[in-house]
């Protein structure tokens, strides 16, 4: 992969910061990140941007270095030969160096928005809601000297983000990968149905049983009662929490989340230890605000999870309050504008001059 070239920064060890107070997820500024590494890895890189090869490379955001990273190229339909994604890993050639308490990071190359403003505006909204959300910042990003445009830094969900915004970290999470339109629908007992596609183990993935809570949870999905839905679910989920998730979505006209139109997408989901009990995560807003007039319900009935609870005229009233107050209280341009304001022109001249 190529020997990458030293940073001029000394390599400052960021590792034993907290997570919770990481500088890099300041979205006061726009931050300076830097990456170093052989010409000849990074052409490799972007030629075989649709693989998950590595690549050796020093990086620096706002002079606080890190040696010895590997890079690969990411996404799904971000993924870029002119200006890759990446997925940062901090430990891939130097056993369990971290960087202000992450094992990874994911430099997201905002392609897939023209505004690049999209995913930040609705994380905002999300946490706003009490959603908790991964922290995003814009950055330059320079590769080996070279200006490569505007990008976003995103947390990744992992350790550090359960234990700061969950309270723990112990359990299984399930990073959910597309791979077919699939709505909780019960697919037998047989593990391989569900694990690890569509649903992805990130942590105690050598665990035999690691996906027996999920399994029980879709079966009870499926075939819990009609009777006793509801108080089944919550035992299993914050169900007021999940539909408020969903209310989000549909207040920011997004297509393609828990109730996309091509199913289920763009969420973690994470298993509580030892509780078997579920939480959905948001990730990978930017393709929301699609339309400016969106279906109240729309999408609701495709899903079972969905279907199922909104078969309850209360739990359906849960929905749509969450959705109104979503509207009007951030949603709007009296919330929202000056949150895209302030973003605006903290990235404008650095769009300018992303080619």
């Amino acid at each position: 992969a190529g020997t990458p070239s030293t940073p001029t920064e000394p390599p400052t060890s960021p590792g034993g910061s907290a997570p919770a107070g990481a500088p890099l997820f300041d979205a006061s500024r726009l931050h300076e990140a830097r990456l170093d590494l052989d010409p000849g890895a990074w052409q490799a890189l972007r030629d075989n941007y649709l693989d998950n090869q590595y690549y050796a490379a020093n990086l620096s955001i706002d002079g606080v270095a890190v040696a010895q990273v590997g890079v690969r190229s990411r996404g799904e339909g971000s993924r870029s030969e002119e200006k890759p994604g990446l997925k940062v890993e901090f430990d891939k050639y130097v056993p369990a160096q971290e960087y202000y308490g992450y094992k990874s990071l994911v430099i997201d190359n905002l392609t897939t928005d023209a505004s690049m403003l999209r995913e930040r505006l609705s994380f905002l909204v999300f946490e706003a809601m009490g959603i908790a959300s991964p922290r995003n910042a814009f950055a330059r990003l320079t590769v080996n000297g070279e200006y490569w445009g505007l990008v976003s830094l995103v947390e990744p969900v992992s350790k550090p983000f359960l234990e700061a915004r969950l309270g723990e970290k112990s359990g299984t999470l399930f990073d959910y990968e597309w791979v077919y339109p699939y709505t909780f629908a019960w697919l037998g007992p047989a593990t391989v149905n569900y694990v690890p596609l569509p649903f992805q183990p990130e942590t105690n993935e050598e665990k035999p049983d690691v996906a027996d809570g999920l399994v029980a949870f879709v079966q009870a999905v499926n075939e819990t009662s009609d009777a006793s839905f509801v108080s089944a679910m919550g035992s299993r989920l914050d169900v007021d929490r999940f539909l408020t998730h969903v209310a989000v979505e549909n207040a920011l006209a997004e297509a393609d989340g828990v109730v996309g139109d091509q199913g289920l997408n763009n969420f973690y989901l994470y298993e509580y230890g030892s509780k078997n009990r579920f939480v959905f995560i948001p990730w990978d807003k930017d393709n929301t605000f699609r339309s400016g007039t969106w279906d109240l319900y729309r999408n609701l009935e495709r899903n079972v999870l969905t279907r199922r609870l909104t078969a309850d005229p209360a739990k359906r009233q849960v929905y749509a309050d969450a959705v109104v107050r979503a509207a009007t209280s951030y949603v709007n341009p009296r919330w929202l504008t000056p949150q895209l304001e302030t973003a605006y022109q903290q990235i404008r001249s650095a769009v300018q001059a992303d080619t």
